[in-house]
């Protein structure tokens, strides 16, 4: 079973599940899940995926088996509920949905398509984090030196370091199965072939100036998810729910508005 985090409105009707994106956490969306659930009238739960956090552990990190682990949380409920995903989790999601429509309600997806993508900057993020020294390593702020020359965007080695954590040992190590995740390294950027579709209402939200979705992404968007529609987040780029949170939010809140 996945380790989540639940966020409750007491007069709820439905469930949000939320998946976090490659190297994230459930952590990264708390804030987020709290905001909703006092919005809204939802229960919200958010989820560690495989791999990462506190979930376990595993050799295997491809989407069918990322999506069976949302397909059997979602049996767990018995309301509503809707899957929001962002990046590598909205893939999770996008093929948990067209695996098991009868289940989903409703699915969010943040700054994903449902296709290959054939360059990640995640592959060379994983190098880097493995060639790191941890015994040397005495705080956070150790590792962030360390890194600094060679992932230089602050931004983006903070989320990465939010990895690190200190063992009951004194020693430091990583809360992402770094193996993992660089073997399967292939599986996280494809999108599995599948004959289905998703007729749920669907939003997709795109960070403006990210290239994850693209006016040719389109079609097969819709092929998929024949009744979604498009959002884009202005002046945010592949994490639209930190780098614009209100706006996020906004869309967030009004899909449910309009769709429930």
């Amino acid at each position: 079973m996945l380790s989540f985090a639940r966020f409750s409105n007491q007069k709820f009707n439905e469930y949000l599940i939320i998946a976090h994106g490659l190297f994230g956490s459930k952590k990264n969306w708390t804030n987020t899940a709290k905001f909703l659930s006092e919005n809204l009238n939802l229960e919200i739960i958010v989820v560690d995926l495989r791999n990462h956090g506190s979930s376990f552990w595993s050799d295997s990190h491809d989407y069918l088996s990322m999506a069976s682990d949302l397909i059997e949380l979602s049996k767990n409920f018995s309301k509503k509920v809707t899957l929001l995903g962002h990046s590598m989790g909205g893939k999770a999601a996008m093929y948990a949905c067209l695996s098991y429509p009868e289940i989903f309600y409703k699915l969010i997806v943040v700054d994903i398509s449902p296709l290959n993508y054939s360059s990640s900057e995640f592959i060379n993020y994983i190098e880097i984090l493995q060639r790191l020294d941890l015994t040397k390593i005495q705080s956070r702020k150790d590792a962030d030196l360390e890194l600094g020359s060679q992932i230089v965007d602050n931004n983006i080695r903070s989320f990465l370091l939010q990895n690190l954590f200190r063992k009951d040992n004194g020693n430091y190590s990583w809360k992402v199965n770094l193996e993992a995740l660089k073997k399967n390294i292939h599986h996280i950027m494809s999108f599995p072939t599948i004959q289905s579709r998703f007729e749920g209402k669907t939003l997709f939200i795109k960070g403006e100036s990210s290239n994850y979705i693209t006016e040719s992404h389109i079609p097969k968007i819709k092929k998929f998810f024949p009744n979604s529609n498009l959002k884009k987040i202005t002046s945010s780029g592949h994490w639209p729910h930190v780098e614009k949170q209100d706006l996020f939010r906004k869309e967030i809140k009004n899909f449910f508005l309009r769709n429930s």
